[in-house]
């Protein structure tokens, strides 16, 4: 009788050993195919990026989360896009996906990849002002852009579908015209796949009144919304 009973408790034993090892391997399957799909989104349809400056002042502002798609390069004149380090160095794979849910899990606080101590050497949110065959010129920190095949110069504001709000202070008085990013840029022809990207904070940002035209190459992302603050929601 006691063999049988023991008999029975094994086979009771093995029965939920077994139970619970499936149940094991299924929550570790669920995470790897979780894990792989928040990678697969993350890399190929959208991701948040939050703004660590005031270049893009006053609609988005510092500290804000502008989701991003890769999955549209090539912007419309007036479109915030995601631009690609002036000086991007080659960086691991595997740690450029554990920097995406590092981003994702921390809310954009803390990026195993991201280095400040370059100037130019992070991803930078800009606006496109002008776009391939475009001849634009800058007074007074606005843009005038004659699209190609039009006889007429048009402020930027004109030509977009979508306004924007610019952050253009006056100076101190005294204030030497010649510090800081120049409010005046002489007129330029952009080539083919050469864009103009400009901060909407005009006073204080860097942009391609520095780096001349981008690009298209370097253009890593386009907007869809800026999310937080929801005081600041808009859709782009």
């Amino acid at each position: 009788m006691l063999e049988v009973m023991n008999r029975e408790l094994y086979e009771i034993s093995y029965v939920m050993k077994k139970e619970l090892q499936r149940r094991i391997v299924t929550i570790i399957l669920f995470s790897v195919a979780i894990f792989t799909g928040i990678t697969l989104v993350l890399i190929f349809l959208l991701f948040p990026i939050r703004q660590e400056s005031v270049s893009m002042q006053p609609d988005i502002v510092k500290s804000a989360y502008v989701l991003f798609t890769p999955v549209k390069t090539v912007p419309e004149r007036g479109s915030v896009v995601l631009l690609k380090p002036l000086y991007a160095e080659k960086k691991n794979t595997v740690l450029h996906i554990l920097n995406h849910f590092c981003l994702f899990f921390t809310a954009q606080q803390y990026s195993l990849l991201s280095d400040k101590g370059r100037m130019g050497s992070n991803s930078q949110i800009r606006r496109i002002i002008g776009l391939p065959g475009d001849t634009l010129y800058l007074k007074n920190y606005i843009a005038y852009v004659k699209p190609a095949g039009e006889k007429h110069f048009l402020t930027e504001f004109e030509l977009v579908d979508k306004s924007y709000n610019l952050n253009i202070t006056s100076s101190p008085s005294g204030w030497e015209k010649e510090i800081g990013v120049s409010g005046d840029y002489q007129t330029i022809i952009l080539g083919t796949d050469e864009y103009f990207a400009l901060g909407d904070n005009r006073k204080g940002c860097m942009d391609s009144r520095l780096w001349g035209p981008v690009n298209g190459s370097r253009i890593q992302a386009c907007a869809l919304a800026e999310y937080f603050p929801f005081s600041h929601f808009r859709l782009f």
